[in-house]
């Protein structure tokens, strides 16, 4: 997804801390390694007749005095923060190292920290994960050092470890800075930095599968910013309670919050991408693939996801790859899966390698679903090693559904068990209530030439269970209106029925649940004796 927190603008840490209190700043070259890139300066002379007045001004000063000069630092850093804002990572990357570099031949060892953290920031972004572990390092250990007054100054050097450790999916040692610092900044009574850390630590959570003490924290830290009149942090609070939600399976609830999150404050700010994409991802959730799919698009910057964090790409390639499978765009599909396996090998980690397997199944579900259920094992085994429970959940329901499609009743019904048990565990009951629907659809038996099951799709009405039969099939409300030659207002109400009797929240629920249905119910009809069971 989108960025989902905002460096603040706040006084750059006292440069004058003892030598006790901040990291060694002589670091061996084999430690930090080189920027491959454009010279410097030719990046800064591109920059001299930027649209933007501030960093016209930074840059202007910067070819006045030359990075030589001690009053550069500053300049450096500020511009570096500036870039992060405008979501230009590449230029935040050329400028956060030069400062780191100035700051090393200055003997400034607060800025050193500071340029070494900008730089951790923007190799989250550009792919950068090996300079981000390296200065992630020495950054939390020049923090673990320090005490509690030293870190009360450097808060948002704190804030921004914890997002990168969040986004390396070290997530323990994010979680331990997050507490420590909510601690600190609520003692000082620091009120801002206080709640983006709640919000953060949430979001940690969150990804830890803990969803109910993730929607504590948010919505303690919604309350607080509203009550302190924060507009911008109640913008992010609202966004991290949207993404808890559409990770709990409540599509609605998700975009009513992302659509709230858009109308906080009266201009586009840094959160708007995140706030679109969500909405993007609960309109692919119910139904509107075309739609949903290019609103996500639009959201996070085109097909190589640039608004997106690097880890965090795969799992949007494969949010994508199942929008293009339902709508019959295999060759689509397989192309996002293509990517998504290459973001997941870039990066090197295992949740990433999980969500690029799951990508695969998606794309290849209709047409090999044995190709399916391998990816959706290796998703799990992925998954496993991370300890990604929500993760683990969405690969074990990809694996019922690849066994439904080959009629192995038995194994897709212990998938979906174990599913359901995963999203239940993780504070989803409506993910879980949908994976309870999908089994016992699993286990319906149809009767009659209409083919029609017995069980949870028995409560569909003839053209009902004709419109979920192309639902399935990845038709459009108005490809279906075409096909059995009816208003397209009539399907959208039938659309609606058909998600009330299923109890499900959206048109690729539907599709799994007749998939399975009928899917398991042809094995019967073949291979199990009249009235058998597994």
């Amino acid at each position: 997804m989108a960025r989902s927190f905002r460096r603040e603008d706040v006084p750059v840490p006292d440069h004058d801390v003892p030598d006790h209190d901040v990291p060694d700043h002589d670091v061996p070259d084999h430690d930090v390694p080189d920027l491959a890139g454009p010279d410097f300066d030719a990046v800064l002379h591109e920059q001299l007749a930027g649209p933007d007045h501030r960093l016209a001004e930074i840059n202007g000063e910067l070819a006045r005095i030359g990075t030589c000069d001690p009053g550069a630092l500053a300049l450096l850093l500020e511009a570096s923060r500036c870039y992060l804002q405008k979501s230009d990572h590449l230029r935040q990357e050329y400028y956060a190292a030069q400062a780191f570099e100035c700051a090393a031949a200055f003997g400034d060892r607060g800025a050193l920290a500071e340029a070494g953290m900008s730089l951790a920031l923007a190799g989250c972004w550009t792919g950068g994960l090996y300079t981000a572990r390296v200065h992630a390092d020495r950054v939390a250990a020049h923090l673990d050092r320090a005490d509690d007054a030293t870190v009360g100054r450097l808060l948002p050097l704190l804030t921004d470890l914890s997002w990168v450790e969040s986004q390396l999916q070290r997530l323990t040692e994010a979680e331990a800075h997050q507490r420590r610092g909510m601690r600190v900044a609520e003692a000082l009574e620091e009120w801002r930095h206080a709640l983006l850390l709640r919000v953060l630590h949430g979001a940690t959570l969150r990804e830890l599968g803990r969803l109910g003490e993730a929607e504590q924290h948010t919505l303690h830290a919604l309350r607080t910013a509203e009550t302190r009149g924060h507009p911008d942090l109640v913008e992010t609070a609202l966004i991290a309670l949207s993404e808890i939600a559409l990770e709990a399976g409540d599509n609605e609830r998700a975009r009513e919050l992302a659509e709230q999150a858009r109308t906080v404050t009266p201009f586009r700010g840094p959160f708007e991408n995140a706030a679109l994409a969500l909405i993007g991802m609960t309109m692919l959730r119910t139904g509107s693939l075309r739609d949903g799919r290019d609103t996500v698009l639009e959201a996070v910057g085109g097909k190589r996801l640039p608004l997106v964090p690097v880890v965090g790409r795969a799992r949007v390639y494969a949010v994508l790859a199942s929008a293009d499978s339902s709508l019959d765009q295999h060759g689509e599909a397989r192309e996002w899966s293509r990517l998504a396996m290459g973001s997941a090998l870039a990066c090197g980690m295992n949740r990433a390698h999980g969500y690029a397997q799951l990508a695969h199944a998606e794309a290849v579900l209709g047409s090999d679903p044995d190709s399916a259920q391998r990816a959706a094992d290796a998703a799990c085994v992925a998954f496993e090693r991370d300890r990604a429970r929500l993760g683990l959940a969405a690969a074990y329901l990809m694996a019922g559904a690849a066994h439904g499609r080959r009629g192995r009743r038995r194994a897709s019904q212990t998938a979906l068990a174990r599913s359901e048990e995963l999203y239940r565990a993780s504070a989803a009951p409506v993910a879980a209530d949908n994976v309870r629907l999908l089994r016992a659809a699993g286990r319906s038996a149809p009767v009659g030439d209409a083919g029609r099951g017995t069980g949870v799709i028995e409560c569909l009405s003839p053209r009902e269970l004709q419109v979920a039969r192309l639902i399935a099939r990845g038709s459009s409300n108005q490809q279906i209106a075409s096909a059995l030659d009816i208003k397209l207002n009539t399907v959208q109400v039938h659309v609606g029925r058909i998600l009330r009797k299923l109890r499900v929240g959206s048109r690729v629920a539907v599709a799994r649940v007749i998939t399975l249905a009928e899917s398991t119910a042809a094995a019967d009809r073949t291979a199990m004796p009249a009235g058998g069971g597994n």
